[in-house]
């Protein structure tokens, strides 16, 4: 193609769209309404899915090594577990310290423990990944001088479950959404492709090929869309600012900063945008071309 006619073929797209500027402005409307919901629902689940890490954190396994083990053999513990796939820390506490730890919470109660010390050596382990749980319990107890573990694998399958429900649920909402969007921008373009027919009429009869007259009609999907998604990106950032102004802050739990998600955002709403734009208005006019040849 060339320079000249593509030059055309933009200028037409971008006539279109003024031509046409109230249908466009309700186009872009409606897209970043569906954009701006579909922003949301992924922020959500990015908190969700923030939460939830912290959440694995606190949900640890402790392995207690037999009694009397040297700090050889502790060493010898801690390098097996911490070698291992889905670990991701192991804190080894001495019998000694937990005891003063103890000591330190309750007080003159367990006083009469410092001359005989019945606790064990811990190793305080923390997981990658709570859907490996049940594995990654047997390999620790399968370590060699472990002797018990403790855990709750209760707590471990409920979050796994939580998460991926979230996960599903995220995913469809944002689906829908964008079917949505797309919907709207293949109507909006059908309507422009209906007032422009007797132009369309023309260039067939002149030997225009499907692909000259869809150009025009793909750059004005894309402006609509790419418009949509700055649109969109602009509301989401102010919306989320407010929240994080007026959400409080815990020492348990603290909503991402948007300077995480912002490249994400901002790719995923321009690339998102023009992609429904462009299979929108290819959809519609491709529709129209083959109920003209019909």
């Amino acid at each position: 193609m060339r320079f000249n006619m593509f030059r055309y073929l933009v200028k037409e797209g971008y006539r279109s769209l003024r031509k046409n500027l109230f249908m466009s402005a309700a186009s872009i409307l409606v897209l970043v309404c569906c954009l701006l919901i579909t922003g949301c629902a992924y922020l959500v689940f990015e908190n969700v899915n923030h939460g939830f890490e912290w959440a694995y954190q606190q949900n640890i396994v402790v392995a207690y090594s037999q009694k009397g083990s040297t700090s050889e053999q502790n060493t010898a513990i801690q390098t097996a577990i911490g070698g291992m796939d889905n670990v991701s820390e192991v804190i080894f506490e001495s019998k000694e310290a937990l005891l003063e730890r103890y000591s330190a919470e309750f007080g003159e109660l367990l006083d009469d423990l410092k001359e005989d010390n019945p606790l064990q050596d811990a190793f305080i382990v923390r997981l990658k990944d709570l859907s490996l749980f049940d594995a990654t319990v047997t390999a620790i107890e399968a370590v060699e001088g472990v002797d018990s573990v403790d855990y709750n694998a209760d707590l471990s399958a409920m979050l796994v479950k939580i998460r991926d429900v979230v996960l599903h649920i995220g995913a469809w909402i944002i689906l829908l959404l964008l079917l949505v969007s797309l919907f709207i921008i293949a109507n909006t373009i059908k309507l422009t492709v209906y007032t422009r027919r007797l132009e369309i009429h023309i260039m067939r009869s002149v030997g225009a090929t499907a692909w000259f007259i869809r150009f025009p009609f793909m750059i004005e999907g894309a402006l609509l869309g790419t418009t949509a998604g700055t649109l969109a990106y602009g509301l989401v950032f102010g919306v989320y600012q407010v929240v994080c102004h007026y959400f409080p802050k815990t020492a348990m739990f603290q909503l991402i900063s948007f300077a995480d998600v912002w490249f994400t955002l901002l790719i995923g709403f321009l690339a998102g945008g023009m992609v429904v734009g462009l299979l929108g208005s290819t959809i519609s006019t491709g529709r129209y071309l083959k109920e003209q040849t019909e």
